[in-house]
Formats: C-alpha cells, structure tokens, sequence
C-alpha cells in the first residue's frame, strides 16, 4: 500500500470512528474475504491458465454499518474506471462473491486529473443505479482527496462521512 494512500486511510478511518464510534470491524486490501473474481472467466487474450490469485480488490477500506456496506476507494493520482466498473458485475451476481447489503461507495482521487475523467465516472454509476438487475442498491460519489487540487483532506473526508451520515442516520 503506497504511504500516499496509507496516510489517507488511516485519517479516514479515525475520522469516521470519531464520528460513527470506535466498534468498528475495518477489512480492506487484497486480503481473502475482500476479492472477488468472475465466476466464468472470459475468454480473453489469455496465453495460459487463468491464475486462480486473479481477483478484484473490492475496496481499499470497508465497513458495514448500519445495513451498509460503505466501501473506500483511494486513488493517488487519476481516477481509473476500472476501479467502478468492478463493482458492476459483483453487484450483479457475476463474481464468486455477492454483496449482501447495499452500498456506498466513496471513491476519492486527485481532482488533477481531467474532468472528463471524472464526468466519465459520473455517467457510469448513474447508469450503475439504473441498472434493474443489481442485487442490491448502489449509491456513489466522488470526493477530491485534497493532494493537489487545492482543498484540504481533512474537508474531503468531512464531505464523506456527512454523505455517509445522510443514508445511515448514526451521528453522534
């Protein structure tokens, strides 16, 4: 995990365990019970065996809370599509894991990167919402990890949980 990215984390999760409390169960990374893979792989530009540690990363943070699964996505610098395109086939039951909740998904990145980028993201979980086919429901949102784009982190991570705070009703 880059200290970037380590460092955003970590304030996260005490700013959210000061807001929501500290009984908080945390899982993240590539760990076993937070990846996911296709349940029949396509076949793609493969010269070999699928590797059977081919899986998705299914957060770089999450918790559940109060019926929620809140879900962190951290990006250092752009915001790469395939880090929200994931989540569409696992919360269409497509991965050899399905959600069991819904989810909010908090994806923040530098705002450095084009806005096009960030527009593109936009569209893509809107059309992710729609979709009538998800397991269960999917809100998202994008927030400016404060890097470079002139916003202090500390206000980021304000915005998130008060974002959070709006579907889950814990404030303390």
């Amino acid at each position: 995990m880059a200290s970037n990215q380590k460092q955003f984390l970590d304030k996260f999760k005490n700013e959210f365990e000061a807001h929501f409390g500290s009984n908080i169960t945390w899982k993240g990374g590539q760990s076993k019970n937070n990846v996911a893979a296709f349940k029949q792989p396509f076949d793609s530009c493969r010269n070999k065996p699928i590797n059977p540690n081919e899986r998705f990363e299914l957060g770089d943070l999450s918790v559940t809370l109060n019926g929620y699964l809140i879900v962190i996505e951290f990006e250092s610098k752009e915001l790469p599509l395939s880090n929200l395109l994931k989540y569409w086939p696992y919360l269409r039951g497509e991965f050899t894991c399905t959600p069991e909740r819904p989810i909010l998904l908090c994806h923040f990145s530098d705002w450095w990167s084009y806005a096009t980028r960030r527009d593109l993201w936009q569209w893509t979980i809107e059309q992710m919402c729609q979709d009538s086919s998800l397991l269960v429901e999917l809100q998202g949102k994008q927030f400016n990890h404060g890097k470079k784009g002139g916003r202090d982190v500390q206000e980021s991570i304000q915005e998130a949980i008060d974002w959070i705070s709006s579907f889950c009703k814990l404030a303390l």
